[in-house]
């Protein structure tokens, strides 16, 4: 007998096992359709998320150390954005050094930025603290991850330049790090840098380490973050590169410190940075057991030593 039933037309009629198998088919098709949609929804909210934290309000103050300091407000290059912080003079100083916080963090949202503060000061170094675009009090609606940062760190330059400093360093926290490494070509003024905790490339990180700040695996979504943030936000993470950056720097003094437990930003990243500045004066310090920006938490009074004597001996 014949397995199909001809219909009046002539035509044979598909079997019941073959109708299912279509619709099976189809529904398959329609269900990763909607899979697809729904994590590049995901990834959408969380890439916006990412580029909009929520504000870390400033609370302390350098008056809390006994110093005394000035609130300041100055712009960024190139687009202008008011930015807030703290002008910390020394008597007769010669020299100043900027400190640049992290992501998601404030002027003194870092648990060294106010200690190095004052030790700094101690040494007859002048300090501007302040808060980068969408962070504590400064203008701005989006944070970066240190492409549009770069303006604002050279703001702080051009800021200083204006209070008569021609001696100027820069300690950098993370992103702030990675911020100074990433615009030193760009800020010739600049004359030794200290990179505590940076990444070394940005998109190259992210696609490797994005489950750190998302929580979501990297299949698919760090993909489609990666795809969709440009889309959304016009950031582009290949503009954040220190260890591209970072050879233009030499033969300026550099120090690089990372700690060996750091699993957020791993010390890899200022390995690798440390190998490729070229510079054979460059120095490296890994402190045993310290996590992300954790060096000063774990060797406090060698880090605030060890920080305050890299400036005080290279901005003179």
């Amino acid at each position: 007998m014949s397995a199909n039933v001809q219909a009046p037309s002539g035509k044979p009629v598909p079997s019941p096992a073959r109708k299912w198998g279509k619709r099976l088919a189809i529904g398959l098709i329609v269900l990763l359709i909607l899979a697809l949609l729904g994590a590049a929804g995901v990834s959408g909210y969380v890439g916006w998320n990412l580029t909009h934290p929520k504000r870390l309000a400033v609370t302390g103050s350098p008056g809390d150390l006994g110093l005394t300091y000035q609130n300041v407000n100055f712009p960024s290059r190139s687009d202008k954005l008011q930015l807030s912080g703290w002008y910390i003079p020394a008597p007769a100083a010669q020299g100043i050094v900027i400190e640049a916080h992290g992501y998601g963090k404030n002027r003194d949202g870092e648990k060294p930025s106010l200690p190095v503060a004052k030790a700094l000061n101690q040494k007859g170094l002048s300090v501007l603290m302040f808060d980068f675009r969408d962070s504590g009090s400064s203008q701005g609606s989006m944070v970066s991850v240190g492409d549009f940062e770069q303006r604002d760190l050279l703001g702080a330059v051009d800021y200083a330049k204006e209070l008569g400093y021609r001696n100027i360093g820069i300690i950098g926290y993370s992103m702030g790090a990675s911020t100074a490494a990433a615009m030193a070509a760009q800020a010739p003024e600049v004359e030794a840098v200290i990179l505590d905790s940076p990444f070394a490339d940005l998109k190259s990180y992210l696609e490797v380490n994005m489950p750190v700040w998302t929580k979501l695996p990297n299949f698919p979504f760090t993909t489609l973050i990666l795809r969709e943030i440009p889309l959304m936000t016009g950031i582009d993470p290949a503009h954040v590169s220190p260890v591209k950056a970072l050879p233009a720097l030499s033969p300026k003094p550099l120090l690089l410190i990372a700690g060996t437990a750091d699993d957020t930003i791993p010390m890899s990243n200022s390995e690798e940075l440390y190998q490729k500045s070229h510079d054979p004066k460059a120095e490296l310090w890994l402190v045993p057991g310290a996590k992300h920006v954790g060096a000063y938490t774990v060797e406090p009074d060698r880090y605030l030593a060890k920080v305050s004597g890299f400036f005080a001996a290279n901005l003179r």
